[in-house]
């Protein structure tokens, strides 16, 4: 269903229910009063007749209700304490035996008797004798349920009328609210025929909703443009990483079908050349395998409270056996338990230290210090260091210092990019520090509440 076809039936059912309601109050209300405006002029009668009653010496009850007060159209009766009605007048035959059945109290009522409705009071009076009856009233209110029935015609023509004009005025009212929406729509479908993530152009006459919603689908351009832009220079620099170690394994294999076989020297030559090849190959896909599931957030993690210095000090062990650098850690923490991702944290910090060992040429120095709510670790290499306008682009995939992309390090290009991701997830703020020929410091902020805990 359209949005102006749902917001005109919406605003008319609430319109109807709105309309019959207060219809329905007036008219009830209307119907109360009239008639209890009737039944109390009739019980002002019926007072007065009791209090002559009272008054009068010289003339007998039934004398006295026979002067004067004869309904115009009505009936009246006097019912004594067996039900009999001992005195009646009515203004028409077909009123007779109208009464009620004697009551003590006073009350008044209308009642419906032979197809006309009557208002009706009765109150006790003392008759001859001192016999204490009821002196019972009834007039004739069938020009007030007429007009009733009038009423009732008027306010069902008058409510009918008002949906009518309530529907048109609504569907005047749904198209002024979604003309911009569908304009908007319109110029979104103009933008997807051109084939590029094109901005709408935010009106100076649309509403702060709509304004919102272009700034809102502007954003998610911009964002899908520069995803989108990430995603061709991924696989363009993916491409190239591949492309290398492909063409070193495509060309030794074509010097082994000539000369393998006769050439011991060749073959000796091709077999480690295509290994070395096939091994970065390898790597480079564990690396995009692994790079994928930290975008797509599907590894899990479990956290565990550890001393973050004995994870320090377990990957130093290890590491020292493999690089030639001197490993050096300085340890200025009393506790230094936080939550942690234990493997997560460990390849974190595989990443520095390996990207230490690659740039790095005498040392690595791991430095361990601690706030209330932080543990700061600093990786610094004495490496060749990072120019500082290259700094804000290290952790971009593939991307490295020296243009021509030289494969002596050996690395991927993906090691601070994976970096990044883990820290994101691990809400580890990363600080860098390089100069040009002296070295490079990494440092992580680390809070000691876990991944939860915000870094201020």
């Amino acid at each position: 269903m359209r949005l102006g076809t749902r917001i005109q039936l919406y605003i008319t059912l609430m319109t109807v229910v709105i309309v019959i309601c207060v219809n329905m109050l007036v008219y009830f209300l209307f119907k109360h009063y009239a008639l209890e405006s009737e039944l109390n002029q009739l019980e002002n009668r019926s007072i007065n007749i009791m209090e002559e009653i009272k008054a009068s010496e010289n003339q007998t009850n039934a004398e006295i209700m026979n002067h004067g007060y004869i309904l115009s159209d009505g009936y009246i009766s006097v019912v004594n304490q067996d039900d009999i009605a001992i005195v009646k007048f009515a203004t028409d035959v077909s009123y007779n035996n109208m009464e009620q059945d004697y009551q003590p109290n006073q009350y008044k009522k209308t009642i419906e008797y032979k197809g006309h409705y009557f208002a009706m009071v009765s109150l006790p009076i003392v008759w001859k004798d001192g016999e204490v009856t009821n002196l019972q009233l009834f007039e004739n209110v069938d020009f007030k349920y007429e007009s009733f029935q009038i009423l009732k015609w008027i306010l069902m023509g008058s409510t009918l009328f008002v949906l009518l004009l309530i529907f048109y005025i609504n569907n005047i009212i749904a198209r002024v609210i979604t003309e911009p929406i569908l304009n908007l729509i319109q110029r979104i479908k103009e933008t997807k025929d051109t084939k590029a993530y094109q901005p709408v152009e935010i009106q100076k006459n649309d509403s702060y909703e709509l304004k919102v919603l272009s700034r809102a689908f502007n954003d998610m351009m911009y964002k899908l443009r520069a995803h989108d832009e990430k995603q061709q220079a991924f696989i363009m620099n993916a491409s190239h990483e591949l492309k290398t170690p492909i063409t070193v394994i495509s060309s030794y294999s074509q010097m082994l079908k000539r000369f393998g076989k006769k050439d011991e020297k060749t073959l000796d030559e091709s077999i480690h050349a295509i290994h070395d090849e096939a091994q970065k190959m390898k790597y480079l896909t564990e690396q995009l395998l692994y790079f994928a599931q930290l975008t797509e957030s599907k590894t899990e993690r479990h956290l565990e409270y550890v001393n973050v210095a004995c994870i320090v000090y377990e990957m130093v062990e290890r590491m020292s056996k493999v690089y030639p650098q001197t490993l050096n850690v300085h340890n200025h923490m009393q506790q230094g338990e936080i939550w942690l991702d234990v493997p997560s944290f460990k390849q974190l910090l595989h990443i520095f230290m390996d990207n230490a060992h690659k740039y790095g040429k005498t040392r690595i120095d791991m430095t361990l210090t601690e706030t209330h709510t932080h543990v700061f670790l600093s990786i610094t290499d004495d490496g060749i260091g990072i120019p500082e306008e290259e700094i804000p682009h290290i952790f971009t995939r593939f991307y490295r210092v020296d243009k021509a992309r030289s494969r002596k390090t050996g690395g991927s290009g993906l090691g601070l990019s994976i970096a990044r991701e883990i820290t994101t997830q691990l809400n580890i703020k990363i600080k860098v520090e390089s100069q040009v020929n002296k070295g490079t410091t990494f440092t992580l902020i680390i809070p000691k509440g876990g991944p939860n805990e915000t870094i201020h």
